[in-house]
């Protein structure tokens, strides 16, 4: 049987990461068009939600592989914290 998978799977990832830039390049339409400076708030809104997922994809990756390390060492120690209490 198979269960559900954690929302934090590359799918969701990808689809976040497209709804959010979607998100803010609709509002730097809106500010374009009530400013009259057309690409500007565009572009720098869609960069700057880009470059937001990116970052919090970052640290989500590298608390998951500190996770990983720490679950690795105690895997790997875990014989020799067994051996001395005997």
């Amino acid at each position: 049987m198979r269960t559900a998978s954690p929302s934090d799977d590359s799918l969701g990832r990808g689809a976040e990461v497209s709804v959010s830039v979607g998100i803010f390049l609709v509002i730097g339409l809106v500010v374009d068009n009530s400013l009259g400076t057309r690409p500007i708030f565009t572009i720098a809104l869609s960069v700057f939600s880009l470059l937001g997922s990116f970052v919090r994809m970052w640290y989500v990756y590298d608390g998951n592989m500190q996770i990983q390390e720490a679950k690795r060492q105690n895997l790997s120690t875990s014989h020799i914290q067994k051996s001395d209490s005997k």
